[in-house]
């Protein structure tokens, strides 16, 4: 259940997280990862956009500003052993029912991924 959550979760990640430009030349989607870092707080396991009623809960049962309740919950994550290539795998199919290549939201999660918190400390 936990992980349909997660799933469901991260589909959003398209439509909100991320703003998208098309290229006057090449007419192409392109991400521009360094907005999304100023403009909103993302989930830094999944990237997604975090809200207060979205936040994770510590141990303690307080709320965990750095990673989203379907990510981050009682201070565990709810996937501990996922890789940053499942959580790819997890997040793109939902990112083309968007409206986005599969091409584009592989390569805007590859790039994503590796700036977020979980991800740089493994």
């Amino acid at each position: 259940m936990k992980r349909l959550m997660l799933i469901l979760a991260c589909a959003s990640i398209c439509a909100v997280a991320c703003k998208q430009k098309t290229s006057s030349t090449e007419n192409q989607q392109q991400i521009d990862l360094q907005d999304n870092e100023t403009d909103m707080k993302l989930c830094q396991s999944c990237g997604m956009p975090l809200s207060a009623d979205l936040y994770g809960s510590n141990s303690d049962g307080s709320p965990n500003d750095e990673y989203c309740k379907y990510c981050y919950v009682d201070g565990n994550f709810t996937m501990p052993e996922a890789t940053m290539s499942e959580m790819i795998e997890i997040c793109v199919p939902f990112m083309v029912e968007q409206g986005m290549t599969e091409e584009d939201a592989c390569k805007m999660m590859e790039e994503l991924l590796p700036t977020l918190k979980r991800w740089k400390e493994q």
